[in-house]
């Protein structure tokens, strides 16, 4: 009788658990639900289970929003952490770590339990449990008219007979888009996982995921270039060579992860956890270079109709001809032979060699039956070495490692050594030129985390405090800034990051619970942001400083047996952030350093989901998030000369407050409906919206110099000031698979089609920097270049067979 009572009580209180029991056997998606572990009964268990339920906003928008970029609360993805023991694990590794068998749990808001309290941003934590069921083999072939054509998976979970449990994965993909000209992938990522327990009180763990990729991509264009080619989808990076298709920008990938962790329970109350991580390998991103010759790129703003004011050249673009509308590689080779064997164009590639260890180590004290201490400390070390490698002399012979920007100058024109312990180096196809430089980030710190729980009660508090340096060092030593201004390393950037955490929750039923959360703490600034120029410049931002914020939410979660509901309101702040960037500024007629500092933003708002069973064989689920995403201060823009440091504007006031954040829909719904039918049958049909868009604004137009001395009129000042809105985007998805069973294995189809409608909203969007100059008759006047575009996907599919046995 006790033993159905708990069953009977589980069904009823906790969230899914029977559902996916019921369903698995009709729904191919299920391995995230066959993983639950199983519960034991005990007097908190029914508490426990809606305190500890998932994200439900996060699971039901996964993959139901349109296909544009959505800033989950207004985050920015460098702002977010993902863990494994303890670890930073790279985004390239989450699809291999799945495959191995890890869960995953997302946090949005503030949370302090263990290692959580190191982030500023959104969390993604992977565990390993091997107390779940093997899963033996798995694999699956599938089709997609996106990024590539074919791919092939196939894992396996295994335990020896030495009592090793032992996991690997393999994922490969070809082949090239079938709507994007010159974007394609060829990649192979492969993973293996090996944990054993030693004498009931040790546990080893070892993962190593080995990522290897080559990608074709494409790239943002302007409103004219779509509009003359008709084509919502032109990618400006490729061109014909040979009659074949060649893309300028292909990204090259080869970053493995490897990391090892050791458990050990030294009492009944106390257990130790160390881990060590590294990710090594180098990536590389292609483009062209050109050496005191025009650009090569065909959708310059000089190329195009409104500029040359040409008839023909309109023709070309509207008749599609690809010598005007892509990059003529043959057109390139011909300069190159011409020039006597020296290149005039090259494509070049921007590489980044990463060494970054982690190491991690934590204690874990249970105090009483309520009370539990974590504790521990940390550090890592990222070491980022970038440099320029040619790629390819396109028929030419060699090159000089000379600055070519400066060629034509009679000022600096005396100063063009990049290297100038190595002057006039000639530079053949794999020689590293242009620039060589080390970015270092040294970060080691110490946390402690309280938790009590009870049967109704859950609450938490948490403090990281750490010590961090970032450096650069210059292996070339630059004709320009010669000596330690270049050569060598930086001076050494030293900042106490910290985090403050507490959250507190009260379950007023077994199926409903309400929880408080709040974080305050300070960040280091991206390395490359502490610099004016890190190509080649030793140069640091001024007064640099930590990067705050402050998050807070509250939330609402109500579970059943049949509607599972999540209510969350939330508020984040972040103040004295820092970017810097290089550029040619029309204004001054140079190339620019430049440093926007005190950058604000605020982000507030709701998110709700649902999740309703109908019935045995149909269910519902809805989410809508309402929001705003905006820039609460002016920054301050610094900038200096590219060539000599010296001062072109100094801590202008840019008008960005009360701009919007780009990439952060403030209004976002979705609806899908799930129909698992008799004999394996089922289909699911979904819809998503997401308005109130806008580009990505630019500090540097809203200063005087750019908006208040190029907008002499109202319309051009408003040209320069105001922030264009992007038009909302809406999607209708659906897909029908079918399960085949035999014995203890299955077979399944499944199909997905995207975007029904055929839609194509602009996916992305930003402002441009530079400035344009006008001639009217005797007069000039001066208006932004136009914003950059990138157009979502029209209708595509997905096919997939899939074979568990």
């Amino acid at each position: 009788m006790r033993k159905f009572l708990s069953c009977l009580l589980l069904w009823l209180f906790v969230p899914g658990c029977a559902a996916a029991q019921e369903l698995d056997e009709y729904y191919p998606y299920a391995e995230p639900e066959e993983q639950l572990p199983v519960l034991t009964t005990d007097s908190a268990l029914f508490y426990r289970a809606v305190q500890h339920a998932p994200d439900l906003y996060s699971v039901q928008t996964a993959f139901n929003l349109p296909q544009v970029p959505v800033r989950r609360r207004g985050q920015h993805f460098r702002d977010e952490t993902a863990l494994l023991w303890g670890l930073e694990v790279p985004y390239r590794t989450f699809a291999a770590l799945r495959g191995l068998g890890a869960g995953e749990r997302l946090y949005a808001g503030p949370v302090t339990e263990s290692v959580s309290v190191q982030r500023r941003g959104g969390m993604r934590e992977f565990r390993f449990t091997d107390d779940v069921p093997l899963q033996p083999y798995r694999a699956s072939v599938r089709f997609a008219d996106r990024n590539y054509l074919a791919g092939a998976r196939f894992s396996a979970d295994l335990e020896t007979r030495g009592g090793w449990r032992l996991a690997a994965t393999a994922d490969v993909r070809t082949g090239r888009d079938l709507h994007v000209e010159g974007v394609f992938t060829n990649s192979l990522t492969a993973a293996f996982r090996a944990a054993r327990r030693f004498g009931g009180k040790n546990r080893l763990a070892l993962v190593a995921v080995l990522p290897f990729s080559v990608r074709g991509t494409r790239l943002s264009s302007t409103g004219e270039a779509f509009t003359l080619t008709g084509d919502r989808l032109y990618n400006p990076a490729w061109g014909y060579q040979n009659g074949k298709v060649r893309n300028s920008r292909v990204r090259r990938e080869n970053t493995p992860f490897l990391a090892a962790a050791y458990e050990r329970k030294l009492s009944s109350a106390t257990t130790f956890t160390a881990a060590l991580g590294a990710e090594t390998g180098v990536r590389r991103y292609s483009a062209l270079g050109w050496y005191d010759a025009r650009t090569p790129m065909p959708d310059n703003y000089r190329y195009l109709p409104s500029f040359a004011d040409d008839p023909e050249t309109e023709l070309a673009w509207r008749t599609d001809d690809t010598r005007f509308t892509q990059i003529d590689w043959d057109e390139l080779i011909a300069q190159n032979r011409m020039a006597g064997g020296r290149a005039v164009y090259a494509l070049e590639e921007r590489s980044e060699r990463l060494f970054d260890l982690g190491f991690d180590a934590s204690f874990t004290t249970r105090l009483g039956p309520y009370l539990t201490l974590g504790y521990g400390f940390f550090c890592r070390r990222e070491d980022s070495r970038c440099y320029k490698r040619m790629r390819d002399l396109l028929g030419a012979d060699h090159t000089v490692d000379i600055d070519q920007y400066l060629v034509d100058d009679d000022t600096y024109g005396t100063l063009l050594q990049n290297d100038l312990r190595h002057p006039d180096r000639i530079i053949r196809r794999g020689d590293r030129f242009g620039y060589d430089y080390s970015l270092v980030r040294r970060q080691a710190g110490v946390r402690l985390d309280a938790l009590w729980q009870a049967d109704r009660l859950r609450a938490g508090v948490g403090i990281s405090l750490r010590d961090a340096v970032v450096f650069r060092r210059g292996h070339y030593e630059k004709e320009l800034f010669p000596g330690a201004q270049s050569y060598g390393r930086s001076r050494r950037l030293r900042f106490r990051p910290y985090t403050v955490a507490a959250h507190a929750g009260w379950a007023f039923s077994p199926r409903s619970y309400l929880q408080i959360a709040a974080m305050v703490g300070a960040a280091v600034p991206e390395a490359e942001n502490l610099f004016f120029q890190p190509l080649y410049n030793n140069r640091t931002v001024d007064d640099p400083a930590c990067e705050r914020f402050l998050s807070a939410e509250a939330g609402y979660r109500r579970t059943g047996a049949v509607l599972d509901l999540e209510v969350t309101a939330f508020v984040t702040t972040t103040f004295d952030n820092v970017e810097t960037r290089r550029y040619f500024d029309d204004m001054a007629s140079v190339y620019c350093d430049m440093a926007v500092a005190g950058i604000g933003r605020i982000a507030y708002g709701i998110e709700a989901a649902a999740d309703l069973r109908l019935a045995y064989r149909w269910r519902l689920s809805l989410a809508v998030s309402a929001g705003r995403y905006k820039y609460i201060r002016n920054p301050r823009v610094t900038v200096l000369s590219d060539v000599d440091n010296t001062v072109v504007d100094l801590r202008a006031e840019s008008h960005m407050g009360g701009c919007t954040t780009g990439g952060a829909p403030q209004l976002t719904c979705c609806a899908g409906v799930n129909y698992y039918g008799p004999k394996g049958w089922g289909c699911r049909m979904s819809a998503g919206y997401a308005g109130s868009r806008y580009v990505e604004p630019m500090p540097l137009r809203r200063t005087a110099r750019i908006a208040g001395q190029g907008g002499v009129t109202p319309e051009a000042f408003a040209a320069f000031t105001r922030q264009e809105r992007l038009e909302d985007a809406a999607t209708l998805d659906a897909s029908l698979f079918k399960t085949f069973y035999f014995e203890r294995s299955r077979l399944t189809l499944s199909l997905m089609l995207r975007n029904l409608t055929g839609g194509d909203p602009v996916y992305s969007g930003y402002e441009a920097l530079r400035v344009r100059r006008v001639q009217s008759g005797d007069r000039t006047f001066r208006e932004p270049h136009a914003t950059r575009y990138t157009y979502a996907y029209p209708r595509s599919f997905f096919l997939t067979v899939s074979y568990r046995f």
